[in-house]
């Protein structure tokens, strides 16, 4: 970003086949918000990763400009690079006007992926549990 503030950092887990990425304030740019999904999807073309959790719950700025890429490009890119699911954790409902709603721009998106693979939760323990039920109800039979 031109302020050189992060607004985004991107972390991964190869035990657990998983990528988070934690968005916090604004990200100035459509291309900065979409640099990010690029990303990921390129993490998980590699074939270590099967999961992605974004944690929007500190995100300030709208991104609905980008809402048709996520679930037109985003998506169906990182399934067929090997997405099993994606848990996203919803940042609070502000009731903000559009260019600072994070929470109706994340709420849309997912309603525009009809797909059960993607679930938007309000608690971070939640949507961890969720990203990996089935591998829960493996292990413990």
């Amino acid at each position: 970003m031109k302020s050189g503030q992060p607004f985004a950092i991107i972390g991964h887990n190869p035990q657990e086949r998983l990528i988070t990425d934690f968005w916090f304030g604004n990200f100035e740019t459509e291309e900065n918000f979409r640099l990010v999904g690029s990303h990921v999807c390129e993490m998980l073309k590699t074939g270590a990763y099967s999961y992605w959790m974004p944690d929007m719950r500190h995100l300030t700025q709208s991104f609905y400009c980008s809402e048709d890429w996520l679930a037109n490009d985003v998506f169906p890119r990182a399934v067929s690079a090997g997405l099993e699911r994606k848990a996203v954790v919803l940042p609070p409902n502000r009731n903000l006007p559009a260019g600072f709603d994070s929470f109706g721009s994340a709420s849309n998106a997912i309603r525009k992926i009809t797909d059960h693979r993607v679930s938007g939760f309000h608690d971070l323990d939640r949507a961890y549990n969720w990203l990996f039920e089935d591998n829960l109800q493996a292990m413990t039979g």
